[in-house]
Parts: structure tokens; C-alpha cells; sequence
């Protein structure tokens, strides 16, 4: 078995997870103490979470311009039966029907 020389506490096995993890590699420049290690898995943790939040806004379905009467909120869930910010019942046209 062959045990790397390069990690030895907790903090090194932490960051040589998370960079493979977030697939940001090993390349030529490598951060050797605990504090810059730490700050690189840091920032890796927030790139990864700042990409989901990318992926999430693309994929999410596009809000209905509706204007609320009781409360003037004017951005809707397509498919929304009550106002999310005061609960009035909402009658949002359906486009197609006269």
C-alpha cells in the first residue's frame, strides 16, 4: 500500500478531497499550509454552490406577469392559484382560452 507523504492531518486529507471532488486538479502550483488549504476548499465549496445556483436560475421556469390586486405583487408562477406574498385567490388568464 502506498501512503502519500504529502498528507498528513485532517486538514490535507480535506483539501485533496475536495479538489478532486470539484475537479480543479493538482497542477503545478500546490498550496502547502493548513491556512491556504483551507482557504482553497473554501472557495472551491462556494464556486461549487455559486454553479448550482447558475443551474438552478437557468432551469427555472419563467414567472407570469400578473399583477396582483390586493398586494400589487406583478410576478406569478405560471401554474399559481393564490398570490404567494398575501394568498389572494388569483385568476391568471390562460393564454388560448377566450
Amino acid at each position: 500500500m502506498h501512503i502519500d507523504e504529502n498528507i498528513n492531518t485532517y486538514v490535507d486529507a480535506l483539501y485533496f478531497t475536495v479538489t478532486t471532488l470539484t475537479t480543479t486538479g493538482f497542477d503545478d502550483i500546490t498550496i502547502t499550509d493548513t491556512f491556504g488549504r483551507l482557504l482553497t476548499v473554501e472557495i472551491m465549496l462556494i464556486d461549487v454552490a455559486l454553479f448550482l445556483r447558475l443551474v438552478q436560475t437557468i432551469f427555472r421556469p419563467s414567472k407570469y406577469p400578473f399583477t396582483c390586486p390586493d398586494c400589487g405583487l406583478n410576478r406569478h408562477d405560471p401554474d399559481a392559484i393564490h398570490c404567494k406574498h398575501c394568498g389572494r385567490l388569483l385568476k391568471i388568464p390562460i393564454e388560448g382560452e377566450w
